[in-house]
């Protein structure tokens, strides 16, 4: 977020603070109870950048992100607070990608995934980035259990020695096109770093147009070389190829490597069939 959209969001926040309270309720008031939470909060991310804009924003953060809180000073209890914030409080301060209109188009939203499922409060330091919970390929693989396992697998997207991080392929918290992915249905996502991929082709390979690169390729990971799906080219090819000339005799070696043959298999500039690039 810039510091423009950051006065602004703030503003509007200190604006309904003021308005829905019937006395302005500080942190210094949620302190006597929350004397572990206040002072955590302040030195923490949220309360640093609160504090760069206007103290008296981070006065009034508490009643920011957890409602109105003259019924709960009167009577404390956790009946008349909002202890989870939902998306809602977050995105007053947090539009920019992550506006309603995305996230609401997220897999993670669809599947009940709130902030908070990742994301700590601030109310203490966590040392990551964005407060999340942990690191992000671990976090990640809390639920991603199957995803994660592909990485073990002995041909796997890897950076160097290291698995690619989650972020580098998935919009985490939506896109107005997949809510999943960057951008999967051109192979957008891929073609990020495996340009020589890109074309645009005078003849291009259709399935690069329909799902992409999956549906030759594991993203994750896979037991075969270049992350195929499947182990023998042939078979690979004859999901989609099953009608081939009748001089194909795929029972015979020469005919059981495609590719030996139609070597532009991502696209050609000058031949339809494939054979040349």
């Amino acid at each position: 977020m810039t510091r423009p959209q950051f006065l602004a969001a703030a503003a509007i926040l200190a604006l309904a603070t003021v308005a829905t309270a019937q006395e302005p309720i500080t942190m210094e008031t949620c302190a006597v109870c929350h004397d572990d939470v206040a002072p955590a909060f302040a030195s923490g991310a949220h309360g640093r950048a609160m504090a760069r804009v206007d103290t008296a924003i981070l006065d009034r953060s508490c009643v920011g992100c957890h409602g109105p809180a003259t019924e709960h000073v009167d009577d404390p209890n956790t009946e008349n607070i909002n202890r989870f914030p939902d998306a809602g409080a977050c995105l007053s301060c947090h539009p920019g990608r992550e506006a309603m209109t995305d996230i609401t188009a997220s897999a993670h939203v669809r599947s009940g995934v709130a902030c908070l499922d990742c994301h700590g409060t601030g109310h203490a330091e966590l040392g990551t980035d964005h407060l999340l919970a942990s690191a992000p390929h671990k976090l990640c693989a809390e639920c991603h259990l199957s995803e994660s396992g592909s990485f073990e697998m002995p041909y796997a997207h890897r950076d160097g020695t290291r698995p690619f991080e989650c972020t580098n392929c998935h919009s985490l918290h939506g896109d107005n096109r997949q809510g999943r992915l960057a951008m999967i249905g051109s192979g957008g996502a891929c073609l990020d770093c495996h340009t020589e991929k890109t074309g645009p082709f005078v003849y291009p390979h259709p399935p690069q147009n329909v799902n992409g690169c999956i549906n030759c390729h594991a993203p994750h990971g896979s037991t075969n070389p270049k992350l195929l799906t499947r182990h023998r080219i042939t078979a690979l090819c004859l999901e989609c190829h099953a009608n081939v000339p009748s001089f194909h005799d795929i029972s015979r070696p020469r005919y059981q490597q495609c590719q030996n043959c139609h070597v532009a298999v991502h696209g050609s500039n000058r031949d339809p069939l494939f054979f040349k690039e």
